[in-house]
């Protein structure tokens, strides 16, 4: 931990001038004072730049400190000085500032310092210089901290939907991006690791829900999170999330267009598009991550997995029927598909917008079509 200490002394105008010109008397405190004004130094670096003794600048430098011509900053063992800046508005200690600095350019004391620096950074350098730290495999520990770096970069990131978070390692990725995220599943065993996930992590941006997609817990749950009322009567969100995050869900749900309509539907709606729009707000994403078609039954022993994949096009259809605009569909690196049982399928993320809505009992309402 970092600490900073203040000057301890009293103003230099409360300083009696005679006592003040004895205090800067001394060369070795002059000198210090100059090459306190070039670098922020440890009093070792001093001492070794000095040429004196360590207990010697220390009490130079506590003198110096109790008159509030030196800052002092504690960093673990170090004690850091630099001049106050405040000091230089007295001329006395300007020149005397100037003339430690002269003589420290002089014998080239002063240039000494970038060596001093340097060695600061010899043993980094080493470390790394042999490997550093051993790899390991998979996202880094501290992944959270690196996503919270890249949130404020996103222009809409009120809420997130996971759905099907199962044990919540999704939630990992979305808790330090998005202000609020509500997960859900409809298996309560789930839920409870998710739980346990959050507690272990930190995670306390996020609501649990234990139900269906198109469930009324969850559209209570994602009204809630965005301060609107939920809706009445089977009346649509009048909102919804800036993403929805359906991973390895859909090939689990026993109708699939009617999943990927509920995922839509939890999704912000674009805002109406007038005619003369060149460009038109896009409502909120829909992220699909699921497999290929391909033909290993055992998942379906392993894993109670319904589909045995997707094809590009089944998937894009079932997207775009459901009211996605700007559908993209891109294979993943196998790399990225971790140690589980499904690791040798082919996984594909699809990514779409959802449109603006068609005006109520409009034709294109009833044939479920969305205006993108």
């Amino acid at each position: 931990m970092v600490t900073v200490t203040e000057p301890l002394a009293q103003p230099l105008e409360a300083i009696a001038r005679c006592e003040l010109y004895r205090l800067l008397a001394d060369p070795v405190r002059v000198r210090l004072l100059g090459l306190a004004a070039a670098e922020e130094l440890a009093v070792g670096e001093l001492a070794e730049l000095l040429r004196e003794g360590q207990p010697k600048i220390s009490r130079h430098a506590a003198a110096l400190r109790e008159a509030g011509i030196l800052l002092a900053r504690r960093q673990g063992t170090w004690t850091l000085l630099r001049l106050d800046p405040r000091a230089t508005t007295d001329p006395v200690v300007d020149d005397a500032v100037r003339a430690g600095q002269r003589a420290c350019a002089a014998d080239g004391t002063l240039a000494r310092i970038e060596d001093v620096l340097a060695a600061r950074d010899a043993e980094t350098r080493e470390f790394f210089a042999r490997g550093g730290r051993p790899l390991r495999s998979g996202p880094p520990s501290e992944l959270a901290a690196y996503l919270a770096a890249l949130a404020p970069l996103l222009p809409h990131r009120r809420l997130a939907v996971d759905a099907g978070t199962g044990d919540g390692a999704l939630l990992e990725v979305l808790s330090p991006v998005f202000d609020r995220v509500v997960a859900l599943d409809r298996a309560s065993a789930q839920l409870q690791l998710a739980a346990e996930r959050m507690r272990r992590r930190s995670l306390e941006n996020i609501e649990l829900v234990c139900g269906e997609i198109d469930g009324p817990e969850v559209i209570r749950a994602v009204a809630g999170a965005l301060g609107i009322d939920p809706p009445e009567g089977g009346e649509p969100l009048s909102g919804g999330a800036d993403v929805v995050f359906a991973a390895r869900v859909l090939h689990h749900a026993p109708q699939p267009a009617k999943a990927m309509r509920a995922l839509v539907e939890l999704a912000r709606p674009a805002a109406p598009a007038h005619a003369d729009d060149a460009l038109r707000a896009r409502g909120g994403a829909v992220c699909v991550l699921d497999y290929e078609t391909h033909n290993d039954p055992t998942l379906r022993e392993q894993e109670a997995d319904i589909w045995l994949g997707f094809s590009p096009t089944d998937l894009r259809r079932l997207a775009e029927d459901a009211g996605l605009c700007g559908v993209e569909i891109r294979r993943l690196p196998s790399a990225w598909q971790g140690e589980g049982p499904d690791r040798h399928l082919v996984w594909q993320l699809l990514v779409g917008w959802r449109g603006a809505r068609a005006p109520a009992h409009s034709p294109e309402q009833t044939r479920g079509h969305h205006d993108c």
